[in-house]
């Protein structure tokens, strides 16, 4: 009973940031309580808490309630994540029109992997991904990139610590062999990194690549040099 107490408060909670916004930015206790449905004395608990962590702020002159500096701090950060995600899959839709491979973003999400975005190409036959496909970590060439270039990420023991240093050398990995389900698919996998050196996800193509190793070196070329060119 408590979790579900505290879920619908924090649901409520967000109704009240919503009607903020929605009037406007600023407005009145009792325009936010009309607009809410809650009552002045249960609206007035929310106001106090949200003020308290920055997530509203009262002008004590007016008495209006606008939206607080924490709030305007946390929106920032997501503006800028999805600007970066923006030039990102811009890029690989790029490469995916260049190559005719398709191409995918993969990032973390705590300790698992999430293909967020997936460009297919234009072949008549071809691997399709939904979105936010889990991605394996230690069978796939993105997890391969994120435990080369990750020092926060927990490796499995059982890696191959040579392989490891071998993608870290070249900068980028391969996976060659068929995941199961996806017979004949392979992938290339790269990292993104920030202007700081922050790990932001890795840039893949995939799909019914060819074995031979020239034509994989030629792709994984043309994948890096993508994303070196990057504007992030």
């Amino acid at each position: 009973m408590a979790e579900a107490q505290g879920v619908n408060s924090v649901d409520i909670a967000v109704s009240v940031l919503e009607c903020v916004t929605a009037l406007g930015g600023t407005a009145r206790a009792a325009d936010i309580a009309r607009m809410s449905g809650l009552s002045k004395s249960r609206l007035h608990k929310y106001l106090v808490s949200l003020c308290r962590s920055q997530m509203l702020y009262q002008d004590s002159a007016t008495s209006r309630y606008s939206l607080g500096s924490k709030l305007l701090a946390l929106a920032s950060v997501a503006e800028k994540q999805n600007t970066l995600l923006t030039i990102i899959n811009n890029a690989l839709c790029e490469l995916r029109d260049e190559l005719n491979y398709s191409t995918g973003l993969v990032i973390r999400l705590g300790e698992h992997l999430m293909l967020t975005n997936y460009n297919r190409s234009y072949k008549n036959i071809d691997i399709d991904y939904l979105g936010n496909t889990p991605v394996p970590l230690s069978s796939s060439a993105a997890g391969w990139v994120f435990m080369a270039f990750d020092p926060s990420l927990s490796v499995q023991p059982d890696v191959d610590a040579a392989a490891l240093e071998k993608v870290r050398q070249q900068g980028y990995a391969v996976r060659y062999h068929a995941t199961e389900g996806i017979p004949g698919a392979r992938a290339i996998s790269c990292p993104i990194f920030s202007k700081g050196r922050e790990l932001l996800g890795a840039a893949t193509t995939m799909g019914f690549i060819p074995a031979e190793e020239d034509e994989i070196v030629r792709l994984a070329s043309r994948l890096t040099a993508k994303v070196r060119a990057m504007q992030l």
